[in-house]
């Protein structure tokens, strides 16, 4: 035995240890193939819906007074995916051709009624920000600092305008400076020339602009769009220092809007674009994530340290002891023991330990057969976004295969609730199978039936359509539902979980704690803190990243820390566990669900 021990901790130190000497930053597979272009080539550039930090609502591009392309808007082909995670993307009416130079070109003219001007508003004041997409690259934003220097920042969007610190008046960009990196690649016998785009930004200003000659324009006739712009200098890219006037946002305002195109030459290779949006551009140093992973690591050691002692030093040998010794007096198991008066703490409930749960055995049953549906979901998707099959690329791939793992994993389910369920002696296990399939499922999807509804009625395009929602329904009904009878079915198959101590036929009496900090509602409350305080820091990032609109995709580092979760809280019941059975607490069945679940609620907190 102690060979073996000393084995299984040289294996996990050597796994330990090839774990963290191995790169764990975000690896990206491109995973489409790249567009040539030719020079000339028209590039097609296609707007995604307007989202907000302030808000978690975001808005169709098209519902704002800004220029529509001919024939109107129409949707991009999209998947399941984009549609639950509020993407809408559209075509534009930019026309952008490649190498071709665009100086202060007119777009078209948007004169503001009482509705669009309040509309403009308040999407300016609620801090929207517009999504661009070229070659399935989002845009990035130029602006400039708090000391004035230019920066790029490569996650959310620019902003639809500005709110004026001194008067609070709203200003709106209406001219954009598209600037495009692309990269000629080497070619072979096998590949066309051209070129590819490997990096996109747009500059946002805001400008009055006025006709030469004071022509007054109505927007709609074609002469419009051949007169000079005073505002703007002839075959030279707009500047910001030579703005005069900002466009301010106000009834019966006309808005012209204009943009520019920049091509810049750029060393990046198209395999490699997709680096400074998954980085920021270095924003957050790799070593903060080291830095978070070496903590969890120390407090799993000093957990496992504490678990070791107690296990290793005590409870191996008394287990034996009472195996042995009970077997010899089976007959008087009802009886009290002659040598009662020398036994305390645990040991006077091993006839009681493995006694199933007195309050709701089935939806206990059914909880830990979910918790490991989802365990394993997760487990399955940070997986595939790590090797980087899962990529920001494909938008709402993340979202699918969730979706998809989730499904898949209800046999997990279906199996673990079904051989619990049996060893606790149930008998109404097609019950049992129901609820493993249908209580965490089916308050989700009536949660997310509430929210799409309040969505629909915000005119959200996060509100996801009809048909989708019963794609949604239909997966479940006839995907997951099914694979958590199959899962049940082989569960039920097998022989019962023999447990290594009988139980007595009346249930011991728990005491009252002897110390406040016994208490079992303290102690599940207590316990979470460990686990949270151990996946803070990375937690911190994910959940800026979901909040923010950015971009998160170190999932090597968050699969660490995924283990490391698992390990802490494990490590953590143990504990409080022990302290319990101490005290002569025999009831451990929900404490120890809710004692590792805790850490949930100050994740939500």
């Amino acid at each position: 035995m102690k060979r073996s021990g000393i084995a299984a901790a040289a294996l996990t130190a050597t796994c330990a240890i090839s774990l963290l000497s191995s790169p764990v930053s975000g690896f990206y597979m491109p995973g489409v193939h790249p567009l040539t272009f030719t020079p000339g080539d028209e590039v097609p550039m296609k707007v995604n819906a307007m989202t907000s930090i302030r808000t978690q609502l975001p808005r169709d591009y098209y519902r704002l007074p800004f220029c529509q392309p001919t024939g109107g808007p129409k949707m991009s082909s999209e998947n399941l995916g984009e549609f639950l995670t509020g993407n809408k993307v559209q075509n534009s009416p930019y026309t952008i051709n490649m190498l071709r130079e665009v100086y202060c070109q007119i777009l078209c003219q948007v004169k503001l009624d009482k509705y669009e001007a309040k509309s403009l508003k308040m999407h300016i004041q609620y801090g929207y920000h517009n999504n661009w997409i070229i070659d399935n690259l989002p845009s990035a934003s130029l602006g400039l600092s708090e000391i004035g220097q230019k920066q790029k920042h490569y996650a959310g969007g620019f902003p639809l305008g500005f709110v004026s610190s001194e008067d609070k008046s709203v200003y709106i960009y209406n001219h954009v400076k598209i600037v495009i990196d692309y990269h000629r690649p080497e070619t072979t016998s096998t590949s066309t020339s051209g070129y590819r785009v490997v990096g996109f930004a747009v500059e946002p200003m805001s400008i009055e602009h006025r006709f030469l000659g004071g022509y007054e324009w109505d927007g709609e006739s074609s002469d419009g769009y051949t007169k000079q712009v005073s505002t703007c200098t002839a075959g030279d890219h707009m500047d910001r220092n030579d703005i005069l006037t900002n466009q301010i946002v106000e009834v019966g305002e006309k808005i012209l809007y204009t943009y520019d195109v920049k091509w810049v030459e750029s060393p990046v290779t198209w395999a490699s674009r997709w680096d400074v949006y998954l980085n920021e551009d270095h924003l957050v140093p790799a070593k903060v994530h080291w830095y978070s992973i070496v903590n969890s690591i120390m407090v799993v050691f000093f957990l496992s340290l504490l678990v070791i002692s107690i296990l290793v030093r005590n409870l191996k040998r008394d287990i034996a002891g009472y195996n042995a010794g009970y077997n010899a007096v089976s007959a008087l198991v009802d009886e009290e023991d002659d040598d009662e008066e020398d036994e305390t703490g645990w040991k006077l409930v091993h006839a009681d330990v493995f006694r199933p749960p007195s309050t709701f055995p089935l939806i206990y049953c059914a909880f830990v057969g979910t918790g490991t549906q989802i365990a394993f979901a997760a487990l399955f998707s940070i997986i595939f976004s790590a090797i980087g099959f899962l990529n920001p690329a494909r938008r709402g791939s993340l979202m699918i295969a969730v979706l998809l793992f989730y499904m898949i994993s209800g046999c997990i389910a279906g199996y673990v609730s079904s051989r619990l369920y049996k060893a606790f002696r149930g008998r109404q296990w097609q019950l049992c199978t129901i609820a493993t399939a249908t209580i965490f499922p089916g308050t989700c999807f009536v949660v997310f039936l509430f929210f799409n509804i309040i969505l629909f009625f915000f005119h959200s395009s996060a509100s996801v359509p009809f048909l989708d929602v019963i794609i949604v329904a239909s997966l479940w009904c006839c995907v997951s539902i099914p694979l958590v009878f199959m899962g049940a079915f082989f569960g039920y198959k097998q022989e019962s979980i023999e447990f290594p101590t009988n139980t007595s036929s009346v249930a011991r009496q728990i005491p009252e704690p002897t110390h406040f900090l016994l208490n079992p509602k303290l102690c599940m409350i207590a316990a979470g803190l460990g686990p949270f305080a151990a996946t803070y820091v990375e937690l911190f990032f994910i959940m800026t990243s979901l909040w923010m609109d950015q971009f998160y995709y170190v999932f090597g580092f968050t699969l660490i820390v995924y283990f490391i979760l698992i390990v802490t809280c494990a490590e953590m019941t143990i504990l409080v566990l022990y302290w319990q059975l101490c005290a002569e607490n025999h009831r451990w069945w929900w404490f120890t669900f809710f004692t590792a679940g805790s850490t949930s609620l100050y994740t939500m907190v």
